[in-house]
């Protein structure tokens, strides 16, 4: 069973540190980054999307080579393992940079979302005691939130549901057709 996934663990070693080093170099260009609706959106698009997606694709891909008939189970299997190994990566250095190199920038990064939010509200001509009020609530939220490393063992489950919900897309499309075929007849 090791041996059939191996790919898969490779490719989810290979994520983890890609999307550490992607948060590095933004986080080495411009800490708040993240925190403004062009970071919102790049991480988006980029680390829930883009990245895992290609990467699931290629651990179920290389660990099909290792079947004669690959169900759909195991393909899943395969991209989802992927993505478990790649999160408890991320996680292990989100608990690193949480505590040792930067114990502030979770909290200097959620003020810089309520800047943001202000400000792009106040651009869309929102009446200030709108804005008002919606800081006033994200502050609140703030205060109920967990934080630091509970905050990013939840974070990281969160996660694992959507990558759960894109190695369902992944396994739906890298399974054998043979199978199908095989049960029609």
């Amino acid at each position: 069973m090791k041996e059939l996934y191996k790919p898969a663990i490779y490719w989810g070693i290979k994520m983890g540190i890609l999307s550490i080093l992607m948060f590095l170099i933004i986080y080495a260009i411009d800490p708040m980054f993240l925190g403004t609706t062009k970071g919102w959106i790049v991480n988006l698009s980029v680390s829930m999307l883009a990245v895992p997606i290609v990467f699931m694709i290629l651990g179920a891909r290389d660990t099909k080579k290792n079947l004669d008939h690959f169900t759909f189970g195991q393909a899943f299997n395969a991209a989802f393992f992927t993505a478990i190994v790649s999160a408890v990566i991320v996680l292990l250095f989100n608990l690193i940079f949480m505590t040792v190199i930067d114990p502030t920038w979770e909290e200097e990064l959620y003020d810089e979302v309520v800047r943001s939010t202000a400000t792009l509200m106040e651009d869309m001509g929102a009446p200030e005691e709108s804005v008002d009020e919606t800081v006033k609530q994200m502050k609140i939220q703030n205060e109920a939130r967990i934080k630091g490393p509970l905050g990013a063992l939840k974070n990281t489950g969160v996660g694992l549901l959507w990558y759960a919900f894109l190695a369902l897309i992944v396994g739906a499309v890298q399974k054998s057709k043979k199978i199908e075929n095989e049960s029609i007849d």
